[in-house]
């Protein structure tokens, strides 16, 4: 038995970001798994850059072989109109995985890169965040239109018809969907009527095994007052000018508190890319306990987590929701808004919000709790998110791939 994985997932701007991670903890487990089984053998493919490997960990004496894709598009200084032309088309209506036919199954982590249509595959999709929030995403093509621009409208109509049409394509063309939540389950159902009965939900595992520290770009900027905390990206669909606004009004009713906003968009105030949280932190009163400390490493962010009130998760869309069982497992209290995933994700363990004004008041009743059963609630939600475990999403995954093979086609 051949299994395909396709790696290039880690040798893109995905490789320290969601879908990189999951690439790697689950191809790590199957790659166990697959040694109490004989007679199967891995196929990668890769690009010709880095080798995506060095991420992994191979155990001894696994047999596979590696197939090229070429060297990735923005580093192919030789690549022709024509080799562009052929790329395009192999995503939208051909075969977009070279040598796809030497596997009997293949294990597909992102879409983008193509389900191929000579082997049965299993897709893992994770969310349609793009898709449910299109204007954040993609351009609309009636302002180039009305200004007569004909250029920047056709190519603003292919970029939008391109990423449709590789979506849908993948999506009907895979014999199995993993799901990383029900809630992603039924939105691409709803959005593009595929078979329910190929559809399978497996959650992601969270774990603090694995700790990337970077002392170069670790910041040195750490909260001196009990805080609020954020980690995470600065986009519109986090509403982080909401916990700004429920920060501004702890702290005029006399909380002594700060608020530590971490990630790679909160270099500074002015690096934040979304305009309202971006107004929000400058404008705020309180400017001096809002700290935004950037980059932090896993071991400095896990101390956050520790030591934070509560970490808050203002999200409106989630595929999944691993920041809130990182929290939980660091038995530090979440408080998010509840949609998507996350009450599929969070159960009961989380403190719900659906406002600035719910996460003051959900914030006012965490410090309110006595000492002891503070302590019992973390326990809880510890508890729960030990739950949550790469083995498990493994084992579901390597099941599918191993009983794809056994089925007709």
């Amino acid at each position: 038995m051949n299994i395909g994985i396709d790696l290039r997932p880690l040798q893109t701007g995905h490789k320290y970001r969601g879908i990189g991670e999951v690439t790697k903890q689950v191809t790590n487990r199957i790659l166990s798994l697959a040694q109490k089984q004989e007679g199967v053998k891995f196929i990668f493919y890769e690009y010709d850059d880095d080798d995506p490997k060095e991420l992994l960990t191979l155990p001894k004496g696994i047999e596979y072989a590696v197939i090229k894709q070429g060297l990735m598009p923005e580093n192919n200084k030789n690549r022709t109109m024509s080799d562009k032309i052929r790329d395009v088309f192999n995503a939208l209506y051909g075969n977009p995985v070279n040598g796809s036919n030497e596997s009997d199954v293949f294990l597909q982590f992102d879409y983008a890169f193509g389900v191929p249509r000579d082997s049965k595959t299993l897709l893992i999709k994770h969310d349609l965040i793009p898709l449910v929030f299109w204007d954040q995403f993609f351009e609309s093509a009636w302002v180039p239109f009305k200004n007569y621009a004909a250029r920047t409208t056709i190519r603003t109509l292919f970029i939008n018809y391109k990423y449709n049409r590789v979506l849908r394509r993948s999506l009907h063309r895979a014999k199995k969907i993993a799901t990383v939540s029900d809630s992603t389950k039924r939105d691409i159902i709803r959005f593009f009527h595929v078979n329910p009965k190929k559809i399978i939900t497996t959650h992601l595992g969270v774990s603090l095994e694995a700790v990337k520290t970077d002392a170069k770009k670790a910041s040195t900027t750490m909260p001196t007052k009990p805080y609020l905390l954020f980690v995470g990206a600065g986009d519109a669909r986090r509403r982080i000018d909401d916990l700004v606004a429920a920060y501004n009004n702890l702290k005029a009713e006399g909380r002594n508190i700060q608020l530590v906003l971490a990630g790679e968009n909160f270099q500074s105030p002015d690096s934040i890319p979304n305009k309202l949280t971006r107004q929000a932190v400058k404008e705020s009163s309180y400017r001096g306990d809002i700290l935004t400390v950037g980059y932090v490493d896993d071991f400095v962010k896990q101390e956050l987590f520790r030591k934070a009130i509560a970490f808050v998760y203002p999200t409106q869309y989630e595929g999944f929701g691993i920041p809130i069982l990182e929290a939980m497992l660091l038995e530090c209290p979440a408080i998010s808004y509840c949609n998507s995933s996350i009450p599929e994700v969070g159960g009961n363990y989380v403190y719900y919000a659906r406002n600035w004004a719910d996460i003051k008041r959900q914030a006012e009743y965490i410090l309110s709790l006595p000492e002891k059963e503070n302590d019992l609630r973390k326990k809880k939600a510890k508890t729960h998110a030990e739950q949550f475990t790469w083995e498990k999403t493994a084992a579901v995954i390597y099941r599918e791939l191993v009983d794809s093979t056994r089925a007709r086609i």
